[in-house]
């Protein structure tokens, strides 16, 4: 299909990288690239979406704690190479304070529990495919996969308070310029677009 936009092609364009260079990224670019992508849609602007930054040894703390400097060690060390890696947070206590405010209290989300949809999540989430997007856009290579090993340690480690819920891992670095794109996607066919979208009714 001919005619599509920068933003259409950089969506379509985007994969995920598993290879790094050990090539450094200057930690105010991240803090750029971060301030715009907060500007992802926030119930209420709760705006309860919080983003840990590590670099330097830092990372090297991650990997060790995590048990990905072993793991990665023969399967893919390059990936350790990524020189930053922001671990994203949504605290749903933010949310609720919001929405126990005089313009948002008759909603009934003053608690967690009455939240039909947790929309802290879906908006750190949203935040997420921002960065991601902005990060493709810079040249600059990104993976994202869950903390499934050690995590409570981790935080204790990064100082994370009590009630932030991380929803996943950034690795962010220069793209080795040899890494072949990888992923199930290689593996499995895109669902035709009928499967997917429904029109008046599923």
């Amino acid at each position: 299909m001919s005619g599509r936009t920068p933003l259409e092609a950089l969506i379509r364009r985007r994969r995920m990288t598993r290879a790094f260079t050990t090539e450094p990224i200057d930690p105010a670019l991240i803090d750029e690239l971060l301030d715009t992508a907060r500007r992802a849609p926030s119930a209420g602007f709760s705006q309860g979406i919080h983003f840990v930054v590590l670099s330097g040894a830092r990372c090297d703390t991650f990997w060790r704690i995590t048990g990905g400097e072993e793991y990665y060690a023969d399967r893919r060390p390059a990936l350790m190479n990524a020189p930053i890696i922001v671990l994203p947070f949504a605290v749903a206590a933010e949310y609720t304070a919001r929405y126990s405010e005089p313009d948002k209290i008759a909603f009934g989300l003053d608690k967690a529990e009455n939240w039909p949809v947790p929309f802290w999540i879906t908006d750190v989430s949203m935040a997420c495919q921002n960065l991601l997007l902005l990060l493709e856009e810079r040249g600059l290579g990104a993976l994202y996969f869950g903390v499934s090993e050690h995590a409570a340690e981790l935080f204790a480690e990064i100082g994370v308070p009590e009630g932030a819920q991380t929803t996943g891992v950034i690795a962010i670095g220069h793209k080795e310029p040899t890494e072949q794109p990888s992923g199930s996607w290689r593996s499995r066919s895109r669902r035709p677009l009928s499967d997917m979208v429904h029109h008046q009714s599923w």
